[in-house]
């Protein structure tokens, strides 16, 4: 009878005791992939970070009660890709305030420069003369025939239609040659 006992509980110490010492002896290793997927290995990756993980025995007659086992936390997330910066203000280079532009055939050029670039849902719009002119992502305008004259040019920095930013207005005098009227013929 005694070597039964001793048999059982031999027994009943290797089938407890040794899983638990092979657990407490090994490294462990976490890792999370591409796609955020966290993972546990005794082997390490190519990148890791070793863990000291403490595991208890518990016996059996408190294996009935609900233990709270405590995990390693997690990874901070990965942070969200952030929207691209886009453009807040917009500045009107040329043509520059009171400038004299001589052009026979009414041309002006104008050019503007945005602190960043245009975002998918912005657009630039130049007014002349109080009057709405095209609207376009590009940053230069050429208008032609404009009559001779001043005139009163500004941008708008557009987001979804809304203006978030505008130059100062500026007034630019067109110049165009006229034809000196030909003299009216004499009688003969």
């Amino acid at each position: 009878m005694r070597s039964f006992r001793v048999f059982l509980l031999s027994s009943l110490m290797l089938y407890f005791g040794a899983p638990s010492l092979s657990i407490a002896s090994d490294d462990y290793y976490r890792w999370v992939d591409e796609n955020g997927v966290m993972h546990f290995s005794d082997a390490p990756p190519d990148v890791s970070v070793e863990l000291d993980i403490q595991i208890d025995v518990v016996p059996l007659e408190k294996q009935t009660t609900k233990t709270n086992i405590p995990t390693p936390d997690a990874p901070p997330a990965p942070p969200e890709p952030e929207s691209p910066a886009m453009a807040t203000a917009v500045r009107l280079v040329s043509p520059s305030q009171e400038a004299t532009i001589r052009s026979n055939e009414g041309n002006i050029s104008i050019k503007v420069d945005t602190d960043l670039p245009l975002g998918k849902d912005q657009a630039l719009r130049l007014i002349m003369d109080g009057e709405k002119q095209s609207t376009q992502s590009a940053n230069r305008w050429q208008l032609n025939n404009v009559d001779r004259g001043a005139h009163q040019l500004n941008v708008q920095l557009l987001q979804n239609g809304k203006v978030i930013a505008a130059t100062q207005s500026v007034t630019v005098f067109l110049h165009r040659a006229t034809k000196p009227k030909a003299p009216k013929p004499t009688p003969r």
